[in-house]
């Protein structure tokens, strides 16, 4: 066989230390464009490739030595107030999950917001440049459709989610189809058949409409389940008339939402799971009394990290030609607000409160 190429030989050949010809293979920023281009050049002209053995002997020894300090990276968000992002249970997750893994890589998160008094685009990015910060996590955003400006050609960024439109940046997500797809089956083996989704009209478009199209796939599959038109609830206001009223006239025998609507279920007098079944996609813990899905939201903070550092070490910035998406499944919770249906009780519907109004008024 012919002898491996090493980077020693290169680096005579280069007439450069063999240090340097090790950063340039690693395309590391402390060097010169041109340098690691000139580098790279010849070492595929002497056909190098790495050595796959020395590889994980280095990469077992980063583990074991402790981590020090390396640099930041930037958490950027535009959202009007920085607690309505961190309000959100999921999103709070994130940001932790990041600040955790940052940790772990030797790196830390700082915070950035976007509509912080005083603070501009322009105004970020010299900050950024002034401290050395080229990563960075985009946080979800506000509305969907919503697109944050940055100057992405000085940037190694990734988001999360769907939300930022065009999707022109890598990002990390929960696998939201196989969600929908997975509580579907959950509840239609416990014997449910009167399938009720409600869900803000945003967040089904923030996940690309993977809630609805679930639904929809699901009633061509099975065209004898009854259909039930999804609510489109609004979780920024406390309005419990529309959803009562959506409840009476389509009568689900469960609910697929939010714990809030939970709590406005109980509070119209619904025992759960004895007069309805409720599960929700959007459990912050797990092992909660709700059923549902974890959708792993700490660790997709972690992974946004990840992803980060990787594209820092390979010197990726910029909008990517193809971007990557990386998808993260949730965890299953069976929870107390199921329970399983006998044939009876599945075709059992409770009498809404106005029918029983009318029957007392009846008497």
């Amino acid at each position: 066989m012919k002898p491996r190429v090493t980077i020693r030989e290169i680096a005579e050949k280069a007439g450069i230390h063999f240090t340097t010809v090790s950063l340039a293979l690693r395309n590391s920023p402390r060097l010169k464009q041109s340098t690691r281009d000139r580098v790279q050049k010849l070492a595929k002209e002497m056909g190098y490739t790495p050595d796959p053995m020395l590889a994980s002997l280095n990469a077992y020894r980063q583990t074991k030595r402790p981590v020090q300090y390396q640099a930041a990276i930037a958490w950027i968000h535009n959202w009007p107030r920085p607690e309505s992002l961190y309000g959100s249970g999921e999103f709070h997750q994130y940001f932790l999950g990041a600040v955790d893994r940052a940790k772990q890589r030797g790196y830390q998160i700082e915070e950035f917001w976007i509509r912080e008094p005083e603070m501009s685009i322009n105004k970020l990015h010299r900050i950024l440049r002034a401290r050395n910060i080229q990563g960075a996590l985009i946080a979800p955003q506000p509305r969907h459709g919503a697109y944050l400006d940055l100057k992405y050609s000085e940037l190694s960024a990734v988001t999360f989610g769907n939300s930022m439109q065009p999707p022109v940046l890598d990002l990390v997500t929960n696998h939201q189809s196989h969600t929908i797809n997975r509580i579907l089956q959950h509840v239609l083996s416990l014997g449910y058949r009167r399938i009720g989704l409600c869900v803000p009209d945003d967040w089904n478009a923030k996940v690309e409409n993977a809630w609805n199209n679930g639904m929809i796939i699901l009633h061509s599959e099975q065209p004898d389940l009854p259909y039930i038109p999804p609510h489109w609830e609004r979780w920024d206001i406390e309005e419990t008339e529309g959803l009562q009223t959506w409840v009476e006239k389509e009568r689900p025998d469960v609910i697929i939402s939010h714990h809030n609507v939970y709590q406005r279920l109980r509070k119209m007098g619904l025992n759960i799971p004895e007069d309805i079944g409720f599960i929700s996609p959007f459990l912050i813990r797990q092992n909660e009394e709700i059923s549902g899905i974890y959708q792993n939201d700490f660790l997709i903070g972690q992974k946004g990290v990840d992803m980060v550092i990787g594209m820092l070490q390979r010197n990726e910035v910029g909008l990517p030609e193809s971007p990557v998406r990386v998808l993260v499944e949730g965890i299953l919770n069976p929870g107390k607000t199921l329970r399983k249906q006998t044939r009876q009780y599945a075709k059992k519907a409770k009498p809404s409160t106005r029918e029983k109004s009318a029957k007392t008024k009846a008497h």
